[in-house]
């Protein structure tokens, strides 16, 4: 029924849950799955304060933890792992992402690490899920 999964992922708990279901699909269907983690470019910083280039390597580092936890609960599940770490606005890359590989659903958490925890629902997962036809799935 599905050969190319995508779960995006920002290591958050609500990620971490649906990449957990991303993987059990993708071993039931034996498709291969696609964790993609964006390094969100749009936040504005005080440049006397925060260095943007240390901000922008902190988050890759995180990326890559968040993508290294998936992938080795995907091994483990048996499942073919296509990672990817992108830089952009996240909505935008993973509706790119989706397009580029063909992907036939999208497993993403409800809201992730933004300070905003009153909104229902993310904005980067409210973008995805109106943003294209394909099934998307919220844990």
């Amino acid at each position: 029924m599905y050969e190319h999964i995508l779960t995006a992922t920002d290591g958050s708990d609500h990620a971490t849950r649906a990449a957990t279901h991303a993987i059990d699909v993708a071993a039931r269907y034996g498709a291969t799955l696609h964790a993609l983690y964006v390094i969100e470019t749009r936040t504005a910083y005080d440049n006397a304060i925060v260095n943007p280039d240390e901000v922008r390597e902190n988050f890759r580092e995180i990326g890559e933890e968040a993508l290294a936890a998936i992938e080795t609960r995907a091994q483990d599940a048996g499942v073919q792992l296509r990672t990817a770490l992108e830089e952009g606005v996240p909505g935008e890359q993973i509706l790119a992402y989706i397009d580029a590989h063909d992907i036939d659903t999208v497993y993403i958490g409800e809201r992730g690490h933004s300070s905003f925890k009153t909104v229902l629902l993310g904005s980067t997962t409210e973008r995805v899920l109106h943003g294209t036809d394909i099934p998307v799935t919220i844990v």
